[in-house]
Order: C-alpha cells, then structure tokens, then sequence
C-alpha cells in the first residue's frame, strides 16, 4: 500500500505519523486559537435598501456587498427589489453617507449562526446530523485522508491572518504517479457564518471518498479528474461565525480585470496562492443563500465570449434544473458584484468557475442539513462529470 502524505509546510508525514503528527497539530493548533472570540472580529450589520433605484444600489454594490433580497424573507412590502447590504463596523460611517435611508435589518448578522450553530451542535463524526466546529472539520479530513491513503492528500496551503491553517484535500486516483488530469476545486465558507456551506461539502466530500471503488461514477470521476475540497476558505470567520475575514468581505476582495491590484483578505490570498500553483479547470463557491448558480461576468454587466458563455449555459442549465434554481451571470441575475472568486478564477485561467448560493438560509436548523445536502448533490456530481 502506498504511503499517504500529507502535506504541512513543505514537511511529509507517512500514514503511521498521520494521527499521531498532522490530527493532534490541528488539535493543538485549535486549541491555540480557540481563545479568539467575535470580539477579535469587526462586527457586521446589514441594512435594507428598498426603493432604491437601480444606479443607486449599484453605486453602493461598488463599495459594499449587497444581496437580492427574496420578497419572503424581506419583511416589507415593495413593488421594486429590496436589496440587503452587509457593512463591517470599521465602514458603518462611509455606507451611511453614502445610503443615508437604509434601515438597519441586523445588527449583527453572526447572531442567526451563532444560535444555530449553538442549537444544532454535531456530537461525533459526519453520521450525527449537526454543525461542526473548525476544529472537528479539519480533524474530518484529516481522519478522511487517513481511510483514503491511495487517493487523498491532505495539504495546507497557508495560513489565514489570525495564523489558523488553511487546508485542503485532494482527491484523485493520480496524486502520486504524475499523470495530468484536470483539477476542480469546490470551495465552501467564504463567508464565515455561511455555515450550511461547510455542512454540504463536507457530506459531498464524504459520500464521493466512501463511493470510491463501489459506485462507477465516482470511479470514472476519481480516474479522470483531481478534485480539490476546502470545506473552510475564511477558517478566522468560521470560527466565530463572522461573515468577513477580519472585517475585510473575502468574495469582493479577488482581483478582477477592471481593478487587478486589489488586495485580497488572507484567506482570499491563501486560495489564490493555490490556485496558481495548482492552475484549475473549473470550480464551485458555495454561498448561502438563494438558490443560484451563477458564472461570470459579475464585475460588468458585458458578456463572456459567446464560445464559453454557451459552456457555462450548458452545464448550469443541467445543475439548475436538478433542484429548481436560477442560473446565469452573477451581474445579471443578481447585481454587478466587483471582486467575487468566480470572476477571478475564470480571468486567472479560463476556468469553469461558477459561484452557487444554497436554499433559503446560511444557517438553518440542524434537521434540515440532509436535505440542503440533497439538494446540491446531484448538482455537484453533473459539474463534475461534465469535464472531460
């Protein structure tokens, strides 16, 4: 049997050292850190911007992230859109001169995680139905890693702000013997209280390493593909169930072509870094919430060559239709939205790269995880196997 490496700082560990070095580091390192509270944290409320013009939320979108808010889940009653607008405390004097007629909807748009991370604790392993910490997500993968040894590799490609490890596991039949197969990575929790996000993938994750040598599909996927996991892109959010990465909103702070020199967050670094050293084929960014799946553009309202715009209609309108979601360009079934991870990667390298907001919530019950589950899966699999 080959021997499993995981990958930490350019050090390598055999199976035998796995539990021993790599799952008690990240217990150590957890435990180091789990003394940061929300308080390390800028705060960040959202605001309600309805009947606002079209120009003035874009105006704002250009500065702050904002969201199509569904009618339901409005609380008012408008004939035109009603937009939500998140805002860290570090900016709430800018965006309040700038929509001085917002009314504020959360003050602290952490707490529906907190509560719902609090209520619906898992107790053990994936088989309970519940939130996991960091720390239980990043010892899942490595303990996956370690059932896997032939196909998985457990890989940290660097370190958020506040010095938590950023992780990744990679899967594929081909980690060891060189052969090129395209790589496409699924990504989840960019933002830190999106965390049904992370309750999906890492199911996703589970079900495609324990489907490996049984069920074909997964067989042909593993033999033609790498697919790289990272349940936690934003670990400093996560953590406290904090939507920003130190205050910074980590989906509008990727490079995009009208602004290249943007600063990314670290996280939003941490994942670019990757990226370029592993250069990908395509990629899903789970969000929450809203039931889309989106491709570029999001930073203009101009479209994609029409050769890859008719690639992305393909196979988003396939994933769409499984679970009744809307699919299109970011810019244009939402708003524009500067800096998102779909943008970057598909300007970076041509990648099929598509941003996906999960159901009607970033938090819902605990008893409800096996259905959003449900409900990306099928999805998840025909992104997949629509590479070659």
């Amino acid at each position: 049997m080959s021997s499993l490496k995981i990958m930490l700082s350019n050090k390598s560990f055999s199976k035998a050292e796995l539990v021993n070095s790599a799952v008690v580091l990240l217990g150590a390192l957890a435990l180091c850190f789990g003394s940061l509270t929300e308080a390390a944290q800028p705060k960040v409320s959202s605001y309600l911007l309805k009947d606002f013009t079209p120009s003035q939320v874009q105006v704002i979108a250009q500065r702050f992230e904002v969201k199509l808010l569904p009618t339901k889940l409005s609380r008012t009653q408008s004939a035109s859109p009603v937009f939500q607008a998140f805002v860290s405390e570090l900016d709430l004097k800018s965006f309040l001169q700038l929509a001085p007629r917002a009314q504020l909807l959360e003050d602290d748009t952490s707490r529906e995680s907190h509560n719902a991370f609090a209520a619906g604790r898992a107790l053990s392993g994936l088989s309970a139905s519940g939130y996991h910490s960091l720390d239980e997500v990043q010892k899942l993968m490595a303990q996956m890693a370690a059932a896997h040894p032939n196909i998985a590799q457990l890989t940290q490609y660097g370190l958020s702000n506040q010095k938590r490890p950023l992780l990744v596991l990679r899967v594929s039949n081909h980690l060891s013997d060189g052969k090129k197969v395209p790589r496409v990575m699924l990504t989840a929790a960019t933002h830190g209280d999106e965390i049904i996000t992370t309750e999906i993938l890492l199911s996703l994750m589970n079900t495609f390493l324990s489907g490996s040598g049984q069920i074909p599909q997964f067989e042909n996927l593993l033999e033609k593909l790498e697919v790289d996991f990272i349940p936690v892109v934003n670990p400093d959010g996560f953590a406290v169930q904090n939507r920003y990465d130190n205050g910074q909103d980590p989906n509008r702070s990727f490079p995009f072509p009208k602004q290249p020199q943007a600063q990314p967050t670290m996280s939003t670094q941490g994942v670019m870094s990757f990226v370029k050293q592993y250069p990908i084929a395509g990629s899903i960014d789970f969000h929450a919430y809203g039931r889309l799946v989106m491709y570029p553009w999001g930073y203009t309202h101009d479209s994609i060559p029409a050769q890859d715009k008719a690639a992305f209609e393909a196979v988003t309108s396939r994933m769409a239709a499984t679970n009744g979601s809307q699919h299109g360009p970011i810019a244009d079934i939402i708003y524009v939205a500067q800096g998102s991870s779909a943008d970057y990667y598909y300007w970076k390298t041509g990648a099929l790269s598509l941003g996906i907001e999960v159901g009607d919530s970033k938090a819902p019950n605990a008893s409800q995880i096996p259905l959003y589950v449900k409900d990306q899966a099928e999805s998840t699999w025909i992104f997949l196997d629509s590479f070659k």
